[in-house]
């Protein structure tokens, strides 16, 4: 079974773990980004799940993986949005999160029932 990969965010991860857990997903949580480049080798996660100012230094090994990315984020900056262009398949969420809207996008990109041919989609 495929896992999802949680990058830590001071706890914020938990809930997202929780939730997914739930939903009967593999979850693994890092905090290290250090390890992020090993952990990436192995091809066992179908997607990732980030904050966007936790992350930014490990968002160039994440794009170049080919691997679906939900980016979490307080605002919309041009920053980001540029950002986002460099990306295959990226979906950008603002928080507070809707977390209804959060676990039906998680189980539809598990699930291989979004149909999205490249780039990035703000959710």
């Amino acid at each position: 079974m495929s896992k999802i990969l949680i990058i830590d965010e001071k706890g914020f991860s938990r809930i997202c773990s929780s939730l997914l857990e739930f939903e009967g997903h593999m979850v693994e949580t890092i905090s290290n980004i250090a390890n992020l480049t090993s952990r990436l080798r192995n091809n066992e996660f179908r997607l990732i799940i980030t904050s966007y100012y936790n992350s930014v230094s490990s968002l160039e090994e994440i794009k170049n993986q080919n691997i679906p990315i939900i980016i979490l984020t307080d605002l919309i900056s041009g920053d980001l949005i540029n950002m986002l262009k460099s990306f295959g398949n990226c979906y950008c969420m603002i928080k507070p999160l809707d977390y209804k809207k959060f676990r039906f996008l998680v189980n539809e990109i598990m699930s291989n029932n979004l149909n999205m041919q490249g780039g990035y989609n703000i959710v």
